[in-house]
């Protein structure tokens, strides 16, 4: 079932579109590697699907209560807390609750106030604070700082003396806490060493919610995703698998793109060889013979999907209908 649906999503800035048609959809537990040459519009696609950019044709449409999550969120803004209080802050409401729970244990333990309404209110607060992590939200902080490379010293470091790497992991941190049903990876890799990344990949597999990431870390993707999503010359196409499996898909469509258009290409060479003998004779009904002829000639142009290896070498005045993608 698609938790998140993608519809004909076209971005213009000014006069330059970045792409259109875009359409695809996720659906829950789907691990999606995002990518596409540098330009192609894969940070306006976060943005637009997260609310930050309008689209300008197309939409978004999504689950109910859908939440998301994508490093802009989780800045470091308090430059006066350290490391380990910054990234606990993803679970204040855990800690509030944490923190009634024993001012309310306190209370019955004292008679002070109304036993049962106590209780009552207990009951519902602890019911709440296990169902969503109360238990291992200290242990799964701890364990995010370690497993991205933070030492236990460096637990208790102010954030402002961090170094950009360290805040831009510190923010991944954030972002992989923060319980979002979808996560908006944008090269998660980059400041992280190979025990990191191995962290990370292990985390994003286990992940129960959905991911989108983009990154040039092929090994990664090959880790992490069941499903590939290409943007090409402003179009998408979804592919099943993980970034290996989507290179060797590409390549067969490649070939088959190829050969059919050679095809296609000697189809109409022909057919205008036809028109040119057919123009030589010079009677009317060989020119009516060359004006449907050339016009057949032209329906093949505008049919033509053109190889990726051929899209720079093209010279016809028809602008073809489609390229693959």
């Amino acid at each position: 079932m698609a938790v998140l649906t993608v519809s004909n999503l076209s971005k213009i800035f000014v006069e330059r579109k970045i792409f259109e048609n875009i359409s695809f959809h996720l659906e829950k537990g789907d691990k999606v590697g995002l990518i596409g040459a540098n330009g192609v519009g894969k940070t306006t696609l976060f943005k637009i699907i997260t609310g930050q950019l309008d689209p300008s044709g197309g939409g978004v449409s999504k689950e109910k209560n859908l939440t998301f999550g994508y490093m802009e969120q989780h800045s470091c803004s308090t430059p006066d807390r350290t490391v380990y209080s910054e990234l606990l802050s993803i679970f204040e409401p855990l800690i509030k609750d944490e923190k009634r729970l024993d001012e309310i244990s306190f209370m019955i333990e004292n008679n002070i106030g109304d036993t049962d309404e106590l209780v009552a209110e207990q009951f519902k607060i602890r019911e709440r604070f296990e169902r969503d992590g109360g238990l291992t939200y200290v242990s799964r902080t701890r364990a995010a700082l370690n497993g991205l490379g933070f030492t236990d010293d460096e637990f208790y470091m102010p954030t402002e003396r961090l170094s950009g790497g360290q805040r831009s992991k510190l923010s991944l941190a954030k972002l992989l806490l923060s319980g979002a049903d979808i996560l908006l990876l944008d090269e998660p890799t980059n400041h992280l060493d190979i025990s990191a990344v191995n962290w990370l990949e292990s985390f994003v597999k286990e992940y129960r919610g959905t991911v989108l990431v983009v990154s040039h870390d092929r090994y990664f993707l090959d880790s992490v995703t069941n499903k590939t999503l290409e943007i090409e010359h402003g179009k998408s196409q979804m592919y099943i698998g993980n970034y290996s499996v989507f290179m060797e898909k590409k390549r067969k469509q490649q070939e088959m793109i190829e050969q059919q258009y050679e095809n296609q290409i000697k189809e109409i060479s022909r057919i205008e060889g036809i028109v040119e003998q057919q123009k030589r004779w010079g009677r009317e009904r060989n020119f009516i013979t060359a004006a449907s002829k050339q016009k057949q000639a032209d329906r093949l142009k505008e049919e033509l999907v053109i190889p990726d290896k051929e899209l720079e070498q093209v010279h016809f005045t028809v602008k073809p209908m489609a390229n693959s993608t």
